[in-house]
Parts: C-alpha cells; structure tokens; sequence
C-alpha cells in the first residue's frame, strides 16, 4: 500500500491530535502545522517526538487564515510530487471542504478528518434564548472569571483594540489572553457567526495609540499586572521592531525589573507584532 499523509491544522484542532503518531503505520507521515503562537503543550510534545521520523514539523507565517493557505500549498506539492499516496486534513475547519472534493474529482484520494467536541443538551427555553442573544448560550455557560473579569469581558476588550476584519490578530489576542483552547474556541465562534462580528465591531473606536494601549492594559490585566503600566509598556513594544525581543526584554527589564520574573515581558512577548501593529 502507498504511504499516506496526515496534514494536522493545529491552529484549528490545537493538541487533540497527539494520538494520531501511534496509531498510523510506520511508513505514514505526519505534516504538523503550527505558529509561533503555539500552545505549551505543543511545545513540550515537540521536544518528546522531534526525532520521531514519522512526524514533520513546519512552522508557519501568521496572519488571516495564513496556516490554511500555507497547508493547502503543502498538500498540493505533496500530490504533485506523490500522486499515488493518500492524504489526510485533520481539521475541524470546514473551509478545505472545497479542496478535498477538487482532488478527489480527479482521482487523488483526499479526505478530511475532524475531532468531535461534547455538546451539552440545552432545555428549549435556552434554545430559543439563544436566537436573541449576540453569544450562543453554550460560551456563556463556560464563562469563567480571570481576574474580576468575565471570559465575555476579555473579548470585548480585545475587540475595541483590534479590527474583526483582521482575523489572524484576533486568534492570537484570544489565545494570549484566555488560553489556547478557550482562545480558539471562541475565534472559531467569532469568524463562523456575522452576527457576532457585527456586534463586536461596534467597540472599535479611537486613534491607533489608545488602541494600542488599551490591548496592553488588557493583557496585563488578565496577568495581575499593574494596569498603570500599560502606556509604558506599549511605548517600548513601538519602539523596537516586533522581531528584536532581545532589545524590548531588555528595556523591560529597566523599566519595570524583574520581579515577577520577566512579568511583563513573558505576558506580552505572544502580541508583540499585534500590538505594534495598532
């Protein structure tokens, strides 16, 4: 038999795939998608399996829907170079959809492969709640505090900072602020709903600088930072290119000292390109 290949959208299915190694044969290969945003327990994993012959690791650009164009040209140099191996998409984002049956029309075997997520039966009452509200009920069920802040609170600070045109900064801000997975579960909510983006888009107001420093506060405040020096903090992140983190963790480290350790470098280092960009 041909060997056949796994394409994993880590950014869609996160650290739900750590299976998939043992349970394919020892030919198959496992191409492993992932930002420089990823998750700690992708980063622990890779270290484990990173001379695993089965698995490739390929990190990619970030940016609006950047991992889904970037594994679609990988699939396709795959099929051209190996036309007679098989290929699976290990994604929940039905956005490939459209490849697959393109491939598949011409004889190539494609499919695409998803992780169920558990759904909680909701009384009729909740359901037809739900229609009214902006939120599905289902996000305000899992609403937890961080601080004296609720998860709702998070995004909607997020979203007088950031465009929800620009859905990349949006994955990364998320995830920053409420954790890999409940960072992504709401940016799947958030780019598959209109209704929602509409209603969020309405708290985008002000210059690029009280933007900028807004997103800040609301990172150090998810990390019991001192709000006070949000406006500092973002001066630094402007002053310096996003790449140079040598330079911005040195000025923070002079200006605010190292006590928490790296506090407030540690929080902000995942948005550095985001907020400079604001």
């Amino acid at each position: 038999m041909s060997r056949k290949y796994y394409l994993v959208d880590t950014e869609n299915v996160g650290d739900r795939w750590f299976d998939i190694p043992r349970k394919i044969r020892k030919k198959d290969r496992i191409v492993t998608f992932y930002t420089d945003h990823h998750s700690k327990h992708l980063e622990k994993y890779l270290i484990k399996q990173v001379h695993n012959p089965k698995i490739l690791w390929l990190e990619c650009a970030t940016g609006n829907n950047a991992l889904d164009y970037q594994l679609m040209g990988v699939l396709s140099y795959l099929i051209a170079k190996h036309p007679k191996a098989s290929f699976c998409i290990y994604s929940n984002d039905k956005g490939y959809q459209a490849a697959v049956d393109f491939w598949t029309s011409r004889g190539i075997k494609v499919c695409q492969k998803g992780f169920e997520v558990p759904k909680k039966k909701k009384a009729k009452k909740e359901k037809a709640k739900k229609k009214k509200e902006v939120l599905p009920a289902s996000s305000r069920e899992k609403m937890v505090e961080k601080g004296n802040m609720t998860e709702e609170q998070y995004v909607t600070e997020i979203a007088r900072s950031v465009p929800v045109s620009d859905l990349g900064s949006w994955y990364h801000a998320l995830t920053a602020i409420l954790g890999q997975e409940r960072g992504r579960d709401w940016y799947l909510k958030i780019r598959d709903d209109a209704k929602i983006r509409v209603a969020f888009s309405k708290h985008y107001k002000g210059d690029k600088d009280s933007r900028g420093v807004n997103l800040v506060a609301t990172v150090l405040k998810r990390h019991d930072l001192d709000v006070a020096n949000a406006e500092d903090a973002y001066r630094i992140i402007q002053s310096h290119n996003p790449k140079n983190i040598k330079a911005i963790k040195a000025d923070f480290d002079k200006k605010f000292g190292k006590n928490p350790p790296q506090g407030y470098y540690k929080a902000l280092r995942p948005l550095f390109r985001v907020i400079k960009g604001k």
